[in-house]
């Protein structure tokens, strides 16, 4: 069953699926502040858990980040990357995601196991069973 997290800038869906935890992120603001909030959040409770694999549906949104505000989320949790084994984004708009897979170099150069898909399936398979270049 899912657990509902609503604060004022967004709301986090999440579910504990063996050693993952998922969660969807809805809200309409725009901002780092925002980003960075519900990502310190997303980290605070697995750790919590006990779960090592994360998958994030990201929300819709009027604008991607710019790749300086994802460089700056990168080395905001870069001390996190020994806490988890792999984290997955789904990126939900398919035009964002050649802005958004600056979030999976800039993390990994920090050495956060990190990727983005644009389909839950994809994503769901790389959680449990990686890929060859991992």
């Amino acid at each position: 069953m899912a657990e509902k997290r609503t604060h004022p800038d967004y709301t986090l869906q999440l579910v504990e699926h063996g050693d993952m935890l998922e969660v969807r992120v809805s809200g309409d603001i725009d901002a780092q502040r925002v980003r960075i909030a519900y990502w310190r959040e997303i980290a605070d409770e697995a750790k919590a858990r006990g779960l090592r694999k994360l998958l994030v549906t990201d929300r819709r949104k009027g604008e991607p980040a710019k790749p300086a505000e994802l460089a700056e989320l990168a080395a905001l949790f870069q001390h996190e990357a020994k806490h988890f084994d792999r984290v997955a984004v789904i990126e939900p708009t398919p035009e964002f995601l050649p802005a958004i897979e600056y979030a999976e170099i800039f993390g990994q150069g920090m050495g956060i196991n990190v990727r983005i898909f644009s389909e839950h399936r994809e994503a769901e398979r790389w959680l449990r069973y990686g890929s060859p270049d991992d």
